[in-house]
């Protein structure tokens, strides 16, 4: 999944027409700042159903006053959004690997979710992260160079790796990057996750059921198993073109947009939520996966 993350810098972008999967936006710093158009570009961001996630740029507080701050500001965002620390700068030096983890610890414990990290590949072997590797997921920042560039499905690593952690969630590997709809330069990221870890990591699973009218508890289990999810072909990074549709029992594919529509409205008309939509990689087979899971080789029959 390709995606940008953006501050008040951005403040007349619109997230949800610029070309990306997921956006991370910066909500806070320290205990006091709150960047002013966080709530528009979150806005923007559920409206194009796109993947969303805050971060909090570290100051040189107090790490759990700054977690506290955090929380009070994204709170109607738990368990929707991924949440991140933004580990740099004078935070590096004044709080060191232990304030980084009381932040996270904090977070955590208030939310009963683990946030993300988000600190230079450097840093990743600068301190000694083993005791939140397993635990919080790594966005690393990595950059081969300064130059103008489009997404990239293979960006540029140093291969001395990342500390303690065995691989990265998220790579941040541009910061010149150029996207339609847009015309100054923005953060670029590849995510190695797909759209349901990405919601594993958001908490969506225990914090979204517990507020939503439609329960569970009231809904079929077939309902429950419908979706639909395309092909991302991972060297040219576009869809294969076909959406299919898993039916609670097989497969078929949709060759007419209008057949995709009317799927997704019966079904939000009928349990009142929005059709999960996934796009896997073709580099992380994960439709292969599923089509093993339910015992179907192929694709059944295509909708005509």
């Amino acid at each position: 999944m390709n995606g940008i993350d953006i501050s008040s810098y951005q403040a007349e972008l619109n997230a949800g027409i610029v070309p990306s999967d997921f956006v991370f936006i910066k909500a806070t710093e320290g205990t006091n700042y709150i960047n002013p158009t966080w709530r528009e570009q979150a806005g923007q961001v559920t409206q194009a159903n796109k993947l969303l996630g805050f971060y909090h740029f570290a100051s040189t507080g107090n790490p759990i006053a700054e977690a506290d701050f955090f929380i009070s500001i994204v709170k109607d965002y738990i368990g929707k959004a991924v949440l991140v620390l933004d580990f740099e700068a004078g935070a590096i030096n004044a709080w060191g690997n232990v304030g980084a983890r009381q932040f996270l610890n904090r977070v955590k414990e208030k939310t009963g979710i683990n946030p993300m990290i988000y600190m230079s590949a450097e840093v990743t072997r600068q301190f000694n992260w083993s005791t939140i590797s397993t635990s919080n997921a790594l966005w690393v920042a990595q950059y081969a160079s300064m130059s103008p560039t489009g997404y990239q499905s293979t960006p540029w690593a140093d291969g001395k790796g990342y500390g303690a952690w065995s691989s990265a969630a998220i790579h941040q590997y541009s910061s010149s990057g150029t996207l339609m709809n847009w015309n100054g330069h923005l953060d670029l990221n590849l995510a190695y996750i797909n759209a349901s870890q990405w919601n594993d990591l958001a908490g969506r699973s225990s914090a979204t059921e517990q507020n939503n009218n439609n329960s569970n508890s009231e809904l079929e289990d077939d309902d429950l198993m419908k979706f639909t999810y395309e092909i991302i072909d991972a060297k040219t990074n576009k869809s294969q073109g076909t959406v299919y549709f898993y039916d609670g029992n097989k497969v078929v594919a949709l060759n007419n947009i209008d057949q995709w529509k009317i799927i997704t409205e019966i079904y939000k008309d009928t349990t009142g939520k929005s059709m999960k939509h996934y796009k896997w990689r073709t580099d992380a087979p994960w439709y292969i996966r599923f089509l093993q899971s339910i015992n179907q080789k192929a694709v059944e029959v295509a909708w005509k």
